[in-house]
C-alpha cells in the first residue's frame, strides 16, 4: 500500500510513464499543465519541454485514480479531479503571481471551472470536449449500472509504440468516471458566460474523441472579449503529440508572452 500523490491511500502503483513533473524556468511566468481524461501528464510533456526552452516554469499534476489502472479511476469523480488542480494553482500562485492554467482535453474543461473560483490571467484549452465525439457516451449515466468499463478500440502495436515514446492512459474507459466528466461539462456550460479572461481554443477538424464543434462552441460562448479560437486541419485528439504539435507550441508561447502586454485581440482563427 503506498499514499497516491492526491493525498489519498492507493493500493496501485503510479506508472512510471505516468508520474507528475515540474521544472523551473527563467522569465517569471508559470504554466500548469493538467492533462486529460483517463491520460497522464505525458500528453503535455512535449508542451511542457518546448514552453521550457522557451523559459517557462512547467508544473503537471496526475489527476486522481490517473495513472494507475482503470478500477482506481472508477472510484473517482470530477470533483476530486478538481481538488488536485486548484490544490496545485494555489501552490503555484504562493510562489508566482503569473501563473497560466493550459488544460488539454478534460483539464481544459476542468482549467475552466478553476477560473469560475480563480482570478486567473488568461486560460489555453486544447482539444476540450463539451460534446464528446462518441455518440453513445451519452448514455454513460444509466449505462455505468450494467457496464462499468468500456473497452478502447486501439490495436496492440499503437498501445506500445506510445509506451515505448514514454506516453501513458488507460486502453479501458471507466463508465462511472465518464459519468461524472458530463456532469462536469454540463456545469461548465453553464459558467462560460461568466468567464472574461483572454483565452486560446485550439481545436482540430480530425478530432474523433471531442467532437469538433465543442471548440466552436466554448469561443462563442466564453464571456471573455479577448479570445481566439485556432483550427487545426491534420491533427487527432491528441494535438500535443500530433503532426502540427509545432503549431500548437508556438500558439500557446504566443498567447502566454502576451497576456501580461497589451496585445491580442478577440478573432476566430482559420
Amino acid at each position: 500500500m503506498s499514499i497516491g500523490i492526491w493525498g489519498k491511500t492507493s493500493m496501485t502503483k503510479v506508472h512510471p510513464n505516468a508520474e507528475p513533473f515540474a521544472w523551473k524556468g527563467t522569465n517569471g511566468i508559470t504554466c500548469l499543465l493538467v492533462h486529460g481524461f483517463t491520460g497522464s501528464p505525458s500528453e503535455m510533456r512535449p508542451l511542457a519541454e518546448y514552453l521550457n526552452k522557451k523559459g517557462y516554469s512547467v508544473s503537471t499534476v496526475l489527476l486522481p485514480g490517473h495513472g494507475t489502472t482503470p478500477q482506481e479511476m472508477a472510484k473517482t469523480t470530477w470533483r476530486d479531479w478538481y481538488s488536485v488542480v486548484e490544490a496545485e494553482y494555489v501552490r503555484l500562485k504562493a510562489e508566482n503571481e503569473r501563473v497560466i492554467p493550459v488544460g488539454f482535453s478534460m483539464g481544459g474543461i476542468l482549467c475552466l471551472h478553476l477560473a469560475t473560483r480563480k482570478q486567473v490571467p488568461g486560460i489555453v484549452t486544447l482539444s476540450s470536449p463539451i460534446f464528446i465525439g462518441n455518440r453513445n457516451s451519452c448514455f454513460a449515466p444509466i449505462l455505468k449500472f450494467f457496464y462499468p468499463y468500456h473497452k478502447k478500440p486501439i490495436a496492440a502495436e499503437i498501445r506500445s509504440k506510445m509506451q515505448d515514446e514514454g506516453n501513458f492512459s488507460y486502453t479501458i474507459t471507466p463508465v462511472w468516471a465518464l459519468a461524472s466528466l458530463l456532469q462536469l461539462i454540463r456545469l461548465v456550460k453553464k459558467e462560460l458566460p461568466r468567464l472574461k479572461m483572454p483565452a486560446l481554443i485550439m481545436q482540430s477538424w480530425m478530432d474523433r474523441t471531442a467532437n469538433p464543434k465543442s471548440g466552436q462552441y466554448i469561443f462563442d460562448h466564453l464571456g471573455s472579449t479577448i479570445k481566439k479560437l485556432i483550427w487545426l486541419q491534420k491533427s487527432g485528439h491528441v494535438i500535443t503529440r500530433g503532426p502540427e504539435q509545432e503549431q500548437v507550441f508556438q500558439a500557446v508561447e504566443e498567447f502566454a508572452a502576451n497576456l501580461w502586454s497589451n496585445e491580442g485581440e478577440s478573432q476566430n482563427g482559420n
